[in-house]
């Protein structure tokens, strides 16, 4: 069974080994990448004793990773600090640090370089460092999203995504979601028209989506509900925030079954709503 692996994916999108190559190798002792760290917020509560919890924050992580560097020359181990260097550039924004366990299954959790590449220089042939990163959203993702297709008249067989029949005419379907992460999901929702007077309900919390629009064949509906989007457009990039009620709420998928209604009046075959979330996990 192969040892667990680690991997940096820059903000280009460039995947690097660091253990088990020539150059890098992730040495004892990393830190951070199981829980990360929580603020309890407590407040005093008059003539009684002790506190009241008021609010839980969970706070962005530091991951410390101990990595060891080697070079066959000395000029060589300078250039792979300095490709190092490149990898970790603060300056292009978010990488990801992807991890595969000996099970074969990954998580991954976006972060930036934060420190540890200062470097006090030690051996001729090699060098170890410390490199801290700061995951300012603290969880982990499965890096491979669920995808589900509810559609109208003969499903569709195409793999990854899983077919799920809906009732003709207004798209009513009750469904039950999974989620087997640690914390709540927040999907997206692709819904291709015709139809109108679309509602996406989470039966399991009472919130729902309702969109007051009229879609046209082939025409789409993108909602996403993922930290840092919370958009409501056409395919064509219009907003559609102003016909959505205001009573609506770009919900999550909460850890455990999630009971789900999908409504869309006038829908005809080729109407179909698509879902797509990925599981979130306290460590990996």
């Amino acid at each position: 069974m192969p040892s667990e692996q680690f991997y940096w994916i820059d903000a280009n999108g460039n995947e690097t080994a660091l253990s088990g190559s020539s150059n890098f190798e992730i040495l004892v002792g990393p830190t951070g990448r199981f829980m990360p760290p929580v603020d309890l917020v407590e407040q005093q509560v008059p003539f009684q004793a002790g506190t009241r919890l008021k609010q839980l924050y969970v706070k962005s992580r530091d991951i410390d990773l101990p990595l060891g560097i080697t070079g066959t020359s000395k000029s060589d181990l300078r250039t792979q600090v300095r490709n190092l260097l490149n990898m970790f550039n603060p300056l292009l924004g978010d990488g990801t640090l992807k991890i595969i366990a000996e099970d074969g299954s990954q998580r991954q959790i976006k972060c930036r370089y934060s420190s540890g590449l200062e470097i006090q220089e030690t051996g001729l042939f090699w060098q170890n460092v410390i490199i801290v990163l700061k995951a300012f959203d603290p969880y982990w993702y499965d890096p491979n999203p669920i995808i589900q297709t509810f559609t109208v008249g003969t499903p569709a067989t195409f793999f990854p995504i899983l077919p799920m029949r809906l009732t003709s005419s207004t798209v009513f379907t009750d469904t039950t979601i999974n989620n087997d992460g640690d914390v709540e999901s927040w999907p997206t929702w692709i819904i291709t028209g015709p139809g109108d007077t679309i509602y996406i309900r989470n039966l399991s919390t009472g919130e729902f989506i309702n969109i007051n629009y009229t879609l046209q064949p082939g025409e789409t509906i993108n909602i996403d509900t993922r930290l840092g989007k919370k958009t409501v457009t056409l395919g064509d990039g219009t907003n559609l925030y102003p016909n959505m009620s205001s009573d609506s709420s770009l919900w999550a998928l909460q850890p455990g079954n999630n009971q789900i209604r999908i409504e869309m009046q006038n829908s005809q075959i080729a109407s179909n709503v698509q879902l797509s979330y990925q599981n979130r996990y306290w460590g990996a």
